[in-house]
């Protein structure tokens, strides 16, 4: 059964401030009261450009926000999680599609999806206060990302080629 939700994406470019104030928000509109039903970061790394990905229902069997957490806090969780996300088994976006939204992004660039009941302000400040920016906000009805992977996709190649 699906949902009535919103898909919103947001881009933070060059080094974004990933200082808790993301993990903060998703957390107060988080799975307990259930308008957060999914969220995935995709990140290249400022000094490698190495990718780095969390798919908030790949890493969290429980439901919590603890993952994305560790995933901030912990390089060795991070690439851990990066795998897990990466993985076709994992149950998330299909590996060809976090491919994609990784091509898209340049050292010290991050895209948020994230898959939402409710306004989102508190959620849209949080991003704007890292220094990003919402690029898309649609109606769908969905569970997961992975049910909208066309709808991610197309958000991401409209700012890729420019907005």
């Amino acid at each position: 059964m699906t949902e009535d939700a919103v898909l919103r994406v947001y881009r933070l470019e060059g080094g974004a401030r990933f200082d808790g104030t993301l993990i903060g928000a998703l957390e107060r509109a988080g799975p307990g009261d259930g308008a957060v039903l999914d969220a995935l970061l995709v990140a290249r790394d400022l000094a490698s450009g190495e990718l780095q990905a969390i798919d908030l229902s790949v890493a969290s069997a429980d439901g919590t926000l603890a993952a994305m957490l560790d995933f901030r806090m912990d390089p060795g969780r991070r690439a851990t999680l990066t795998r897990r996300t990466m993985s076709e088994r994992a149950g998330g976006l299909p590996r060809s599609a976090l491919e994609g939204i990784a091509a898209s992004l340049g050292a010290g660039d991050a895209m948020l999806a994230v898959l939402h009941r409710g306004p989102g302000a508190a959620l849209q400040d949080a991003v704007a206060r890292c220094g990003g920016r919402l690029v898309a906000a649609r109606p769908v009805r969905a569970r997961a990302l992975r049910d909208v992977t066309p709808s991610l996709l197309a958000s991401v190649t409209r700012w890729h080629e420019g907005d």
